[in-house]
């Protein structure tokens, strides 16, 4: 593939921090209460405080561009766990109790920010810096509360460090179905990721803390948006059987990704701001490839795609090994007036421009104007033979790679003839590409920024497919 064409980008800036508790959303739009977050039956509480302070949080959306989504299933928060951790610096503080929150939120969509009053069990009582990490729409990731103490797939987290927290394996970063939402967690500010929680935001009494210092929390979704559109439509870049005066135009496009994450860190790691590169999970089955061996490409996209307008919600996937990079296939189907094209085919002859065949009987009339001048010659038993009497009986059929067979025959023929009549279909079949109902495929890199592929997590990608730039290939094929 030509790693020319231009390639996904981004649509927006990285900066982005979404409201603990929802984004520019009228009405009320979480119902936190304790029983909303996945729980299992409580446990012994140990040594944990039964006597409870009361927090005063201020999560503040301070994002550049606001407009990202004003759409409520995708910034709706259904449940909601903080996370407290003790310790005398971030790097060695340990998680000691979790919560659930407990209280109606009302975020009118002009509102920049939500106060919480957070009841925290058995705080007052630590002698060391407190730490919040914040955990919203848990119902997909593996994260539980038991009591006061948060489990990840049934392993108590209680004395874990933030960065083992961190670099848990999130198995899914949510979606934006009914009671599900996205995936969202701090979003790494300034050198630190979560924000100090000083004496003089804990309270003995909610009435208190309502009125108090406020601690600031900003998050930020796990998961990336990816979306093509299509606004391409007469094709200018190639004709059909080298005729100038005839023309294709799109149909429809649909896509599907290529290399793209669906675990995540639970936190964003390695990164010292919410703009900056960060760290995605790498492995033998991650990312996730589009072409598995064995299977045929076409089955695979019709079972995988989507369409123009769709958005999709994956993990971050910021590798530098550039065969694991995301891409996408855009898959083109196009028409000539009304009518969809059938099979097609494209025909190169050594340096000759590519000539692109709306059909296999079109081909076959090129082969016949062309043979005493560009083929006869090489095959000596039929030289003499008409174009007729060459291609009387011809049949081209389609390989799931794109490639082509094309078998000649004629029963008037002696056997040396039929050989150079073999030997003649094979090299069209060399010559040949097929196109399966008149689909073709693109493929682009997306890229989080001018000189930089990757995904990156709580960002959009928008590839809007303007034109198409010349003939595709037959098949999806990816970057390397």
């Amino acid at each position: 593939m030509d790693n020319s064409q231009p390639e996904l980008i981004k649509d927006m800036n990285a900066n982005l921090y979404i409201l603990t508790i929802g984004m520019l959303l009228g009405g009320i739009l979480l119902t936190a209460c304790q029983s909303d977050v996945p729980t299992e039956e409580p446990s012994d509480m140990g040594g944990i405080c039964s006597d409870s302070c009361y927090i005063n949080l201020q999560i503040v959306n301070t994002s550049i561009h606001k407009t990202r989504s004003s759409i409520a299933e995708k910034n709706t928060i259904y449940d909601g766990i903080l996370c407290i951790f003790e310790g005398i610096s971030e790097s060695t503080a340990t998680l000691k109790t979790a919560v659930a929150i407990d209280q109606f939120i009302n975020n009118p969509d002009n509102s920049t920010s939500v106060n919480i009053t957070q009841r925290l069990a058995g705080t007052h009582s630590y002698n060391n810096k407190l730490y919040v990490l914040a955990l919203l729409n848990t119902s997909s990731t593996g994260f539980t509360l038991s009591g006061n103490t948060l489990k990840f797939e049934g392993a108590a987290l209680t004395g874990n460090t933030i960065s083992q927290v961190r670099n848990l394996q999130i198995k899914s970063v949510g979606s934006i179905d009914k009671h599900v939402g996205l995936f969202m967690s701090n979003a790494p500010q300034s050198n630190y990721t979560m924000p100090e929680v000083t004496s003089t935001c804990l309270y003995d009494t909610e009435s208190a803390a309502a009125t108090g210092s406020r601690l600031v929390i900003n998050v930020e979704r796990a998961a990336a948006k990816v979306k093509v559109t299509n606004t391409a439509s007469a094709v200018t870049s190639f004709c059909l059987d080298g005729d100038e005066n005839r023309t294709a135009t799109v149909h429809k496009i649909t896509w599907v990704l290529h290399n793209y994450n669906t675990y995540s860190y639970a936190v964003r790691n390695g990164a010292t701001a919410v703009q900056n590169w960060s760290t995605s999970i790498t492995g033998t089955d991650i990312p996730i490839r589009f072409v598995n061996s064995g299977n045929d490409a076409f089955d695979l996209f019709q079972q995988q795609s989507y369409k123009e307008g769709d958005e999709v919600y994956i993990a971050e996937n910021t590798t530098s090994n550039s065969n694991d990079q995301t891409q996408i296939f855009v898959e083109v189907q196009l028409k000539e007036g009304s009518f969809l094209l059938g099979d097609c085919y494209r025909y190169q002859l050594g340096s000759d421009a590519p000539i692109f065949f709306s059909s296999a009987a079109r081909f076959i009339q090129f082969c016949k104007v062309g043979w005493k001048e560009t083929f006869s010659r090489n095959f000596y038993n039929i030289k003499d033979k008409s174009a007729d009497e060459v291609f009387k009986y011809y049949s081209i059929s389609i390989h799931d790679n794109g490639n082509t067979t094309v078998t000649l025959t004629n029963n008037s023929f002696t056997t040396a003839e039929q050989t150079d009549l073999n030997n003649l279909g094979g090299v069209l079949s060399g010559l040949l590409s097929g196109y399966r109902n008149g689909k073709m495929y693109f493929t682009y890199k997306i890229r989080h920024s001018d000189n930089q592929n990757g995904v990156v997590r709580n960002n959009a990608y928008n590839l809007n497919f303007t034109t198409v730039p010349d003939i595709g290939d037959p098949v999806p094929t990816p970057i390397e």
